[in-house]
């Protein structure tokens, strides 16, 4: 099958097998392929059901982040939730991390996702959770998580946090599709709806940040999320990806 996708030939014949599931080099080049068939996309409603579903019980990526972060010093700190969605992994870690009442904790995400999680929030009288729509406020953050949610956007994390006027101390990327080939995009079945995505280069996406001042901490395989695609085995992210990084200079977590 792979020697079909990369044949001059038939590579034109399996693409249009497969439709929209297939490599393109550009995430506005999926997003476009996939509008007939994206059924609301990020903003269906049932991403929220899910995703709010995923706040009783961690999956297995989960158990590495909170071992790093449970030697957090969160007093009086700022957490941001890049594409956090409705904040579903604050109410998850809140049970097992404890934050204390002056931690903040804020979500960027889409208009009406933040509208549906300022909702959520309210309803459970949760006011150390807030919603952002725009990602500058990461400025200062204590941590910077991206989980599940940094190949949906077409700017490197590294870009992204090179323009913060103050850089985050810790960053914890999660359930990323990471690839060891040349970056390409692709569309994503996800929960009953199809997603454009970015396949970031592994290495270039860890050099990129530590270009910026960031150490590796850790890395880690998670299990749970995978993103094949046929007759393309270089650019399948077989299972996604997780990692810690430290800005230099930052104290050493508190081992607890």
């Amino acid at each position: 099958m792979e020697g079909l996708a990369n044949s001059p030939v038939t590579a034109p014949v399996l693409d249009a097998i497969l439709g929209y599931r297939r490599v393109y080099d550009r995430l506005a080049d999926a997003a476009a392929a996939v509008v007939p068939h994206a059924d609301g996309g990020h903003v269906h409603p049932v991403n929220v059901k899910v995703q709010m579903s995923r706040s009783v019980t961690p999956r297995p990526s989960d158990y590495a982040a909170l071992f790093h972060l449970r030697g957090l010093a969160f007093e009086g700190a700022k957490i941001f939730d890049f594409g956090g969605s409705v904040g579903h992994l604050f109410y998850l870690y809140d049970r097992y991390l404890h934050f204390p009442r002056d931690c903040v904790w804020q979500v960027f995400d889409l208009p009406p996702i933040v509208e549906q999680g300022r909702m959520i929030a309210a309803s459970r009288g949760e006011d150390r959770l807030q919603f952002m729509l725009g990602w500058e406020a990461a400025s200062g953050a204590y941590l910077f998580i991206a989980s599940g949610a940094l190949h949906y956007f077409d700017t490197p994390l590294f870009d992204i946090i090179a323009k913060l006027s103050k850089k985050p101390e810790y960053l914890l990327v999660n359930r990323t599709p990471l690839i060891d080939g040349p970056q390409k995009a692709t569309v994503q079945d996800s929960t009953g709806t199809r997603v454009a995505c970015v396949l970031y280069n592994r290495a270039e996406l860890v050099a990129g940040l530590e270009a910026i001042g960031y150490k590796v901490v850790d890395s880690w395989k998670a299990w749970e999320s995978s993103l094949k695609l046929v007759g393309r085995p270089q650019y399948s992210a077989v299972p996604y990806s997780g990692y810690f990084f430290r800005l230099n200079g930052a104290a050493p977590k508190q081992e607890s």
